[in-house]
C-alpha cells in the first residue's frame, strides 16, 4: 500500500491545493456515470473510489462531518445543504446509516454543496480505514452522478490465502 498524506486547505476558504488533482478523480467521476448507465460494476466504482484523492469538509474537532440521508428531490435542483453533525470514531452509541459523510472528488464539487470553507484530502481507501462503523458515503451529493456507498458494501476485511503442496512433490 503506498502511503498518501491527507491533505487540508488551513481553514480558510481558499481553493486551491497543491499536487497532481484530478487524473483518479475524473476517473472515480466518470466510472460512475458508466455505472449508473450499466457500463460498470460496482466493484468498478469501489476499486476506483479506493485510488482517487477525494475531499471532505474539515470540521474543528476531529473526525467527519455528516448529514442527515436526504429524501429524494422532488424536483429538478440539486441537493445544498450545509453539513450538521461532528461523528467521530469515539462516537457511542455508533452512528446511524441514516447519516451520510459528503465526500467529493474534487474541490469544484465541494464548492457546489458547500459554498467553500475549510477542507481535507486523503485517498478513498484511507478515508474508508477513517470512518467511524454505520456511516455511508455520499459521492457528490450536487452532481447528477452522485452516489450513495452504503457502509457494508465498503467495509473491507483481511483475506489470509493458503495453498498446500502434496508431500513430495518437487518445489
Amino acid at each position: 500500500m503506498i502511503f498518501e498524506p491527507m491533505r487540508a486547505n488551513g481553514g480558510g476558504a481558499d481553493m486551491t491545493t497543491t499536487g497532481d488533482a484530478g487524473t483518479a478523480e475524473a476517473g472515480l467521476a466518470e466510472t460512475v456515470r458508466r455505472a449508473k448507465h450499466g457500463e460498470a460494476s460496482p466493484q468498478d466504482v469501489f476499486d476506483a473510489f479506493l485510488q482517487a484523492r477525494v475531499y471532505c469538509e474539515r470540521p474543528e474537532e476531529p473526525g467527519f462531518l455528516t448529514i442527515t440521508a436526504p429524501e429524494p428531490p422532488a424536483g429538478d435542483a440539486p441537493p445544498r445543504s450545509r453539513i450538521l453533525d461532528l461523528a467521530t470514531s469515539t462516537a457511542d452509541p455508533a452512528p446511524s446509516a441514516a447519516r451520510l459523510v459528503p465526500v467529493f472528488t474534487s474541490l469544484e464539487q465541494f464548492q457546489l454543496f458547500t459554498d467553500g470553507g475549510a477542507w481535507f484530502s486523503t485517498t478513498g481507501a484511507d478515508l474508508l480505514d477513517l470512518l467511524p462503523p454505520g456511516l455511508d458515503v455520499w459521492l457528490d451529493p450536487a452532481a447528477e452522478h452522485t452516489v450513495r456507498l452504503a457502509s457494508p458494501a465498503t467495509a473491507t476485511e483481511p483475506v489470509l490465502h493458503i495453498s498446500y503442496r502434496p508431500r513430495g512433490s518437487a518445489a
